[in-house]
């Protein structure tokens, strides 16, 4: 399943099928289906169907929320399985801010992205700490 852009999506413009579908790069045949979805058009619209902007932003964003996925700590996101799984021990490899890996059930390629804060995941030591190693 794709993830479309809501930014591409003017707020203040109705949209027919046809502009909606070049603007996300999709078939008509799929804004179709969104509006069997519940994508909301323009009451007495029949031929062309107009879509408002607004509408179209609040739906692909919904549509969105619901394909990510939170990692826990010791998780990756596996590309084979398309699931949270933690990686093959021995396989974890940092380069800049991503860490990859294989997964332990799939041996496929694994990647999550490393925040500054959590970069190590190691907590500094502390005066008390550093003064008993000196």
């Amino acid at each position: 399943m794709t993830r479309f852009d809501p930014r591409k999506v003017s707020l203040h413009k109705s949209y027919t099928l046809k502009e909606l579908s070049d603007l996300v790069g999709m078939s008509e045949k799929t804004c179709l289906r969104w509006i069997e979805q519940g994508l909301a058009t323009v009451s007495g619209s029949h031929k062309p169907i107009l879509i408002l902007g607004s509408e179209v932003k609040n739906f692909i964003r919904n549509k969105n929320s619901g394909k990510k996925i939170k990692l826990e700590r010791h998780e990756f996101y596996c590309f084979t399985c398309k699931l949270p799984r933690r990686a093959k021990r021995g396989s974890i490899s940092v380069s800049g801010n991503r860490k990859m890996g294989l997964c332990s059930a799939c041996k496929g390629k694994m990647s999550k992205t490393i925040h500054s804060i959590k970069k190590d995941y190691k907590i500094p030591p502390t005066p008390i700490q550093m003064s008993i190693f000196s």
